[in-house]
């Protein structure tokens, strides 16, 4: 019995073999490839010292802060895990999050090696109880790193958050010495395009030539950074290539690799998603090819990594059931959902104060660079 079959289409499996077979079908049965992926993590943990840290919420319109110990936060952290973790059919998968994987130095960027002191007591203390709860619950460890933080976690021999079940986004501006820990560890690594690179790159290239399993991510939280992953294959290629002078890094093949089964890896679900093959869940996507700016329809995985976007995915399957076709979304009114988006993002602009700082400013318009010099924005630095 086949419940779904998908045929007339160019299939790219992202199997071992990397087979892309043209003409192909995918047969699905009980939510599972037959022949020949939309998931959801939650991350829940701890920020950054120092503790108690005040948190606030808004009830009936009111905010409300509270001083919130470390132990409150794990203890919060836990619940979340324990309601989520294998929820939704298995769809759902919740990791324990660290902020950063050291708390005692710059949580945003790479710090000097003359501010490396070694580990504190704190650092030693968060790695030991995040490994506690990642046993405990039998789940993985998501975290940011920046150049630094390698050098000084892995001195904590028992407990460093480092190791084939942790993931770390970022790693912008860590050292050689650095990369090896991170490859020798297994130790898996998804970085995000952006100006960030430029400043301080991810050594991906590095990292992928010494046996790392790196993923493409998006870090998408404001207006400049989409989450559309198509765009975010060309952005890292463009700066990768850019910072290493060399036109021939990171070919169309390995980047859909680092949106797809590689990013199954990070993530420990590689047995189960980020390829189309015969046992796999059947999570699969179709792209509408019949368009413009993706004909002629021939060497498709340069036309996706290099022409297509989002809004060029035409059908959604998960677990064998298709939740979106021909872009329209079934399992939830889509249309409700981005009006309450609307409302509550204006809501919280106006209890935030936040509304002045989303006017043009007067070098918006006309003018080869800004200058955050109108009084609307409080300054980083202080000159008193």
């Amino acid at each position: 019995m086949i419940d779904v079959l998908l045929v007339n289409g160019v299939v790219i499996t992202m199997d071992k073999d990397r087979r892309v077979i043209a003409d192909g079908a995918v047969a699905i049965d009980d939510g599972r490839i037959v022949e020949v992926g939309v998931r959801e993590i939650v991350c829940t943990g701890p920020c950054n010292p120092p503790w108690p840290h005040p948190f606030s919420r808004w009830v009936d319109g009111k905010k409300v802060t509270k001083e919130v110990t470390y132990e409150e936060v794990l203890a919060g952290a836990e619940a979340v895990i324990e309601a989520l973790h294998h929820a939704n059919s298995d769809r759902t998968r919740a990791y324990i999050t660290p902020f950063v994987i050291v708390t005692s130095i710059n949580p945003s960027a790479p710090t000097q090696a003359d501010q490396l002191f070694g580990p504190t007591d704190f650092d030693r203390y968060q790695a030991r109880k995040i490994r506690e709860i990642a046993r405990k619950y039998d789940t993985r460890i998501h975290s940011d790193a920046f150049g630094g933080m390698i050098h000084l976690a892995v001195q904590d021999k028992e407990y460093a958050l480092l190791g084939p079940d942790v993931h770390l986004q970022h790693c912008r501006g860590i050292s050689f010495d650095e990369a090896k820990i991170l490859a020798e560890t297994g130790t898996n690594v998804s970085a995000s395009p952006g100006f960030g690179q430029i400043n301080a790159r991810t050594p991906i290239t590095e990292l992928l030539e010494m046996g790392a399993t790196v993923a493409i991510t998006t870090d998408g939280t404001s207006p400049m950074t989409p989450f559309d992953m198509f765009q975010a294959m060309r952005r890292m290629q463009l700066l990768q290539q850019a910072a290493l002078r060399d036109y021939f890094y990171l070919p169309p093949g390995k980047l859909l690799e680092m949106v797809t089964i590689d990013a199954a890896r990070c993530v420990g679900w590689d047995d189960e998603l980020g390829s189309l093959e015969a046992g796999k869940k059947a999570d699969v996507i179709t792209v509408n090819m019949q368009q413009a700016h993706l004909t002629p329809e021939t060497m498709h995985v340069q036309r996706l990594v290099y022409q297509a976007v989002g809004g060029d995915v035409n059908h959604v399957i998960v677990d064998g059931q298709l939740v979106m076709d021909q872009r329209q979304v079934l399992t939830v009114d889509e249309q409700r959902i981005l009006t309450e988006a609307n409302e509550e993002a204006a809501r919280t602009i106006a209890r935030a104060g936040l509304a002045a700082y989303m006017q043009p400013g007067k070098y918006f318009w006309g003018h080869a660079r800004a200058y955050l010099d109108e009084g609307r924005a409080r300054p980083l630095f202080s000159r008193d």
